[in-house]
């Protein structure tokens, strides 16, 4: 059951197999939000997490949800990187990563932990692109970006929101004369490297373009530390809130980031409609996202390091009308070995 030697591919021990079993019960019980038995156990021990902000709505819900159980269970939104960090140095006893270990990110490889791991899906979303954008005074709300336009804003060939390419996507809203301004993490980010990914994939090009201008090796591909060159008017900001907290501003009126929906929805801001394979502009919906997954490419080889992480080429290129394009999951990342986790403590 783990997805890293030097255990892969043996059968877990009675006991960790119980353990794993135990924290898979407790999982659902939070997902299907069942009640946990009274008499199993009066006090857990601390469970401590890190890394993804992408996810991090979602947990904090599911934290709420155990606290009533006398769980502890903290999670710290770091970005997926450093909690994948946290997660490999023994600082915490799980993570939450939309990236995989094993990334090379610009000659930097993420090298796997020495403990043994796993992934398990456990958030599905739309990585989404909010935007602040007034016409007349005011607010834009159905905005509609293709792919080849949404790479050209975030490598910094479309720098005005009249721009002629964006015109096409948009034939019925008078565009102002105003300065696009792409904001992008400045952290390590899970969301970072779905986006970064997509655009490889689909318009691989521009982005190796892009890439080369910013001193980097082509082809880049993936990346999540967002690339940046001065003088083409990116702002950059730490964390999901980060990004979505500065579009949302009065100030930052022509800002447009990448994060995922929740975060516009928290903050009721708009997000694009995206030009999707079939020539349909959708919004990243949790039914335009689950039309998109049903093309996900899983990985099923329990002795592979990558069991149970995703492909995505299919989704990028599916081809029903409903599905939303950039629809991925994200993983918590948990040990395979007996360590302290949210199991009762017995005297």
């Amino acid at each position: 059951m783990s997805a890293h030697p030097p255990t892969a591919g043996a059968p877990p021990s009675p006991r960790r197999a119980r353990r794993l079993l135990t924290g898979v019960a407790l999982l659902l019980c939070v997902l299907l939000s069942v009640d946990l038995p009274h008499a199993y156990g009066a006090t857990y021990v601390r469970v401590s997490g890190a890394g993804s902000t992408w996810s991090q709505n979602a947990l904090d819900q599911w934290r709420r949800n155990v606290s009533q159980y006398g769980m502890p269970v903290e999670y710290e939104g770091t970005g997926s990187s450093n909690g994948r960090q946290q997660f490999r140095n023994g600082t915490v006893d799980y993570a939450v990563s939309e990236i995989p270990y094993g990334l090379r990110d610009f000659g930097q490889v993420d090298t796997p932990p020495s403990r043994g791991y796993a992934y398990m899906p456990i958030v599905a979303g739309g990585t989404s692109f909010m935007y602040n954008l007034k016409i007349g005074g005011r607010r834009v709300t159905n905005l509609r970006l293709s792919g080849e336009v949404l790479t050209k804003i975030f490598t910094g060939q479309i720098a005005m929101w009249n721009d002629p390419g964006i015109r096409e996507d948009n034939p019925g809203l008078a565009l102002p004369a105003r300065r696009v301004v792409p904001v992008v993490r400045s952290d390590g980010s899970g969301t970072t490297a779905q986006f970064t990914l997509w655009m490889s994939k689909m318009h691989g090009g521009l982005w190796n373009d892009y890439c080369r201008a910013a001193g980097k090796d082509t082809p880049c591909g993936m990346t999540s530390y967002y690339p940046t060159i001065a003088g083409r008017g990116f702002v950059s900001q730490s964390g999901s809130l980060g990004v979505s907290g500065y579009v949302s501003q009065d100030y930052a009126e022509g800002a447009i980031t990448y994060v995922e929906y929740s975060y516009a929805q928290n903050r009721n801001f708009p997000v694009a409609k995206v030009l999707n394979a079939e020539g349909y502009y959708v919004a990243p919906t949790a039914s335009a996202v689950a039309v998109g997954l049903t093309r996900a490419r899983i990985n099923e080889d329990q002795n592979s390091s990558q069991y149970l992480t995703q492909n995505l080429d299919n989704v990028y290129r599916h081809n029903d009308r409903r599905t939303y394009p950039l629809s991925s999951y994200s993983y918590m990342i948990l040990p395979t070995e007996e360590e302290a986790g949210p199991h009762p403590e017995h005297p």
